[in-house]
């Protein structure tokens, strides 16, 4: 089995959460390492307007599978570095050098984003091309690499891909996995249109949900289209479990990315898409009410085209399903929320840590339940001939996300 190994620490970002769904949606093993095995905390870093920074909040904690002391090296195939403020930190500790310099000098495939060329610095990367957040490009100089300004590519150079950050976590995977494969890594920018995937957000949708399927899709090359309600930035939120101080019976709801949708539902005609995404949090409540959003489902289920749901937005499925007659139909969803609405609609409740899949319809639980759900969907996709599998697209060029949304949902 392909051993990956993720080097990171305090202060990570969602690039981490990335990384490691993603791998674990390939089938490979996964192993987290921290200066200390033991739940970390991941942040995340979104621009607000009237700030030259950003405005750092808490996102969902990682648990570090081992310490670094306990990494043996020569046991991995690959190694991926998150950014976040995790390798300015990392980067001090002599056993974190050790480790990735282990991948430089065998030539093993490394991927990192934002921050994380950080760490390849102190592991004596040298004359090299790398990229990654803007403002490490005085460190690149001073070490003796060479940073190249790129937006909306991969820069390779070697075992060796970096990324700018957050809006590109698809282009840092699919070239990352290019290196694992040994298949050509390709940098030219060019719009891959296989299909129009149609995804539905709302004011208080989960941003974790959105961030995974929605680069997942572009990954494998779909013309993503993000709707709402209303076109306008969109404050999506994080459902902490228990809280951040562990106490709580349910989740705490805390301030997620801003995000800005393409289009209004009024202006989305719904024959143009191939497939439809919903992901959760709590936008689904106000979403199962909004009559053109379950027209849009409700087309979705006559023409029997791929649909994907999690968390809490199996009950806008659940209206539509009602409003159409149909029953029986086998779903998951998160449990203490969903599960009432799903029998109420005359379905079958699945409960389950995999994804379900009853005919065009593929649910979910929540996070963690990321790779089994969109690998799921993936599966569906390519089953029914939409689009092309990312074993094909591993070396292909990417879709560069919408000006707009890249400004507001910036990891810095």
């Amino acid at each position: 089995m392909t051993r990956i190994l993720i080097i990171t620490g305090d202060g990570s970002t969602p690039d981490l959460d990335y990384a490691v769904f993603r791998m674990r949606e390939e089938g490979f093993e996964v192993t987290i390492a921290a200066p200390k095995k033991k739940r970390l905390h991941v942040v995340i870093h979104q621009q607000e307007p009237g700030w030259d920074t950003y405005v750092e909040r808490p996102w969902y904690a990682m648990d570090a599978d081992a310490s670094f002391d306990e990494i043996d090296p020569s046991t991995f195939d690959g190694l991926l570095l998150p950014g976040g403020r995790a390798p300015e930190h990392i980067r001090n500790i002599d056993r974190c050098v050790e480790l990735v310099r282990h991948f430089v000098e065998t030539n093993k495939p490394i991927g990192a984003i934002c921050r994380g060329p950080l760490v390849l610095l102190e592991a004596g990367v040298k004359g090299r091309r790398l990229t990654g957040n803007s403002l490490i490009k005085p460190r690149v100089a001073m070490r003796g690499a060479i940073y190249v300004e790129s937006r909306g590519e991969a820069v390779v150079d070697g075992n060796i891909v970096t990324v700018i950050g957050r809006p590109y976590h698809h282009v840092w995977i699919r070239a990352f996995l290019s290196l694992l494969r040994g298949t050509p890594v390709y940098t030219v920018k060019e719009t891959l249109h296989s299909a129009r995937i149609l995804m539905i957000i709302e004011e208080s949708t989960s941003s974790g949900h959105h961030d995974y399927a929605y680069y997942r899709m572009l990954e494998e090359g779909y013309d993503v289209t993000v709707a709402a309600p209303v076109k306008k930035p969109l404050r999506t939120v994080v459902h902490m479990p228990f809280g951040l101080d562990g106490t709580w019976d349910t989740f705490q709801e805390l301030p997620g990315f801003i995000i800005e949708p393409d289009a209004a539902l009024a202006e989305i005609d719904p024959s143009a898409f191939a497939a439809l995404i919903i992901p959760g949090g709590r936008g689904p409540e106000h979403l199962r009410v909004d009559n053109r959003c379950l027209d849009i489902v409700r087309h979705f289920l006559q023409t029997d085209k791929p649909m994907a749901f999690i968390c809490h937005s199996p009950q806008i499925l659940t209206e539509a399903l009602a409003s159409l007659g149909i029953k029986g139909k086998r779903l998951t969803a998160i449990h203490h929320s969903v599960k009432a609405d799903v029998i109420a609609a005359g379905c079958i409740w699945v409960q389950t840590r995999e994804a379900v899949v009853d005919g065009n319809i593929v649910t979910a639980g929540r996070r963690p339940d990321y790779d089994v759900w969109m690998r799921a969907f993936v599966n569906l996709l390519n089953e029914r001939g939409i689009g092309e599998s990312s074993s094909r697209l591993a070396s292909r060029p990417s879709k560069k996300p919408d000006g707009d949304r890249e400004n507001l949902s910036s990891s810095v």
